[in-house]
């Protein structure tokens, strides 16, 4: 066998190939264009997918091209967050943004920014400290979801 199972489970940026670089690059592109061209429908099945239906939206296309598209990150993420730290990455963005923002549009822009600086200080930080870079990623996430969750808490206060 060939294929180092840690990385599998745990992830390494190491693992990564080039063609794994280009993919993910891809498959990006491709879920922000669907994202941005239908936005209203999927914010429309998110906040109330019988509402939805009732207004004649195909509510089963919208809700399968949501779940194709998570499937697909999931697994081209998988080479760099590993198996066991993927479903942190996918929940953390939106629960941290969920802390100080109420409206959809402001949460998931909020998400795609802490996704990106968690990603930079994760990767940055395990280069310092020798440490999967699945693993800190998931950590930054962490601190910047205990960070977001005490600025919420001042401004629930002050009001």
């Amino acid at each position: 066998m060939n294929t180092d199972v840690y990385n599998y489970m745990f992830g390494s940026i190491l693992a990564m190939t080039e063609s794994d670089v280009i993919l993910s690059i891809i498959v990006s592109i491709i879920v922000i264009s669907l994202f941005l061209i239908f936005y209203r429908k999927i914010f429309s099945i998110t906040f109330d997918e019988d509402f939805s239906k009732a207004n004649g939206l195909n509510t089963n296309f919208y809700t399968y091209l949501i779940a194709i598209l998570t499937a697909v990150l999931i697994v081209v993420g998988m080479r760099l967050m590993g198996t066991l730290l993927i479903s942190s990455i996918i929940i953390f963005p939106a629960l941290t943004s969920m802390r100080l923002f109420k409206s959809f549009k402001k949460v998931v822009i909020s998400s795609a920014v802490v996704s990106v600086i968690a990603f930079i200080f994760g990767l940055y930080f395990s280069y310092i400290y020798n440490i999967s870079a699945g693993a800190m990623i998931v950590i930054a996430n962490l601190v910047l979801f205990i960070i977001f969750t005490l600025v919420s808490n001042i401004i629930c206060e002050e009001q």
